[in-house]
């Protein structure tokens, strides 16, 4: 590939990254509206049905959001090797780091969604 793809791929991974994580926040911010104004009144089926749907969407986002990461960290360190003027950034970035970082970032807040869910459903008797 030439220096000018590089720059495009890093450039559109990086959007498709940001757009993905951005899309994380809606989904767990819908659901954390439902949780808080409705679920203490669903049903059990109706609660195991959105949690296993807001599983496989969120699951699925984050696999897109690593793969867009990691696309966006190898065409980093492809330009940084093509390009001197990339490698004033700094160390040549760690491919595997920043995208597992990013996995369990978005792994806990959907984690900490589901607990809320759980906390709403299940009151402590105080």
């Amino acid at each position: 590939m030439t220096e000018s793809d590089w720059v495009e791929m890093y450039g559109m991974a990086f959007s498709a990254s940001a757009t993905y994580f951005t899309v994380l926040i809606s989904i767990v911010s819908g659901y954390l509206v439902v949780a808080y104004f409705v679920g203490e009144r669903l049903t059990k089926t109706q609660v195991s049905i959105m949690n296993a749907m807001y599983l496989a969407v969120a699951a699925t986002n984050i696999s897109g959001t690593y793969t867009a990461i990691y696309d966006f960290m190898f065409a980093r360190n492809q330009m940084a090797s093509q390009i001197p003027e990339f490698a004033v950034y700094g160390v040549v970035a760690n491919i595997y780091f920043w995208a597992l970082f990013n996995v369990i970032l978005s792994s806990l807040l959907v984690s900490a969604s589901l607990i809320f869910m759980w906390q709403v459903r299940h009151p402590k008797e105080t």
